[in-house]
């Protein structure tokens, strides 16, 4: 029992290998053109002091000001 053609083979393996060369131009246009989406998560929560602010205008802990809050482990 064949299942596939040589015709049907020859086209399946041109298709695979369109599919393949597209994936490889995605990883170049990635390594050329990098996300800021990372995949990471950062989660604060609503009663964070880093939401603290003064006279609701500048966050309390901006700038340098966030290695005072922030504990190295």
């Amino acid at each position: 029992m064949i299942l596939l053609t040589d015709e049907q083979k020859e086209e399946l393996q041109k298709l695979a290998n369109e599919v393949l060369n597209e994936a490889k131009l995605v990883v170049d246009d990635y390594d050329n053109n990098p996300s800021d989406i990372s995949g990471s998560l950062v989660s604060v929560h609503e009663n964070s002091p880093f939401l603290d602010s003064i006279d609701d205008v500048e966050p309390t802990y901006s700038g340098s000001r966030w290695s005072k809050v922030i504990k190295s482990f």
